[in-house]
């Protein structure tokens, strides 16, 4: 079924700039983040919503430590965030939340706020408590959000060598024949090869059919492959957006994730 995007005017631009940007910050200043700056992500929570399924981003302003777990005692914990933002949907919501997050945290990185996706070292059972999670709904993953510290910790720099955190793998292997296809659809994986994913796993694969841009799984995926893809069809989105193209999602089968249809009516 085809699905209108939901990407609200005036963002998107600001959006993608922040691709190359973005950084996952495990240490903060505790000192919190501006209101001014808290509303502008408050309103983005409220006013997003997923091309695929139902999910929300709900902001937390002030972060209580003890929902940052750690992934092994202190190794990858999250110190000194004054803020969060939770990502909530049914058990199936895995894309959409990945979507939505993904919108939350470049909108945070274009305001000015360090950031980092959270997945499993969290307290799944606190952060709901946080939250007014309605009726079928969980806390999928969560985002710290404050101002990163100056210098990075041990901790932080074994996660980001132990995930290779700036590798990508090339093109080629994410789109094969990119070369060949339109200018907005080689944007369009251009900015996808730049999300991020767990332990920097990139589970997804485009190509053309006909006029669309279709993303497939990988043939090997890790259990956070369904907030990866729908990551990645937010970056696919906004890069195919830069380029003057905007469109639809239709949802897949099997392997097929999802297609992007440009064009208004489509």
């Amino acid at each position: 079924m085809p699905l209108n995007t939901p990407l609200p005017p005036g963002a998107t631009g600001e959006w993608f700039n922040a691709i190359p940007r973005r950084i996952s910050s495990r240490r903060f200043e505790e000192d919190p983040v501006a209101p001014a700056l808290l509303d502008r992500l408050a309103e983005t929570c409220a006013r997003m919503t997923a091309p695929i399924g139902h999910a929300r981003a709900i902001l937390v302003r002030e972060a209580p430590r003890e929902v940052f777990t750690g992934l092994v005692g202190s190794y990858g914990r999250v110190e000194g965030a004054p803020s969060l933002a939770a990502f909530v949907g049914p058990d199936d919501a895995g894309m959409a939340v990945g979507y939505i997050g993904e919108a939350l945290i470049l909108d945070a990185t274009a305001a000015g706020v360090d950031s980092v996706w959270i997945a499993a070292a969290f307290d799944a059972g606190h952060a709901g408590r946080l939250v007014d999670l309605r009726e079928g709904e969980r806390v999928h993953a969560i985002a710290a959000l404050g101002h990163a510290t100056k210098t990075v910790g041990a901790g932080e720099r074994l996660m980001r060598a132990g995930v290779r955190a700036r590798h990508r793998l090339h093109l080629d292997a994410i789109a094969p024949g990119h070369a060949g296809w339109p200018a907005w659809a080689r944007e369009a994986a251009a900015a996808a090869r730049l999300a991020p994913s767990g332990a920097n796993k990139q589970p997804w694969r485009l190509h053309i059919d006909g006029d669309a841009l279709v993303l497939t799984k990988a043939p090997k995926t890790y259990w956070t492959a369904p907030l990866d893809l729908g990551i990645a069809m937010l970056h696919a989105e906004l890069g195919a957006m830069h380029a003057g193209v905007g469109g639809t999602w239709t949802v897949g089968t099997g392997a097929e994730v999802a297609r992007f249809v440009p064009g208004p009516e489509a």
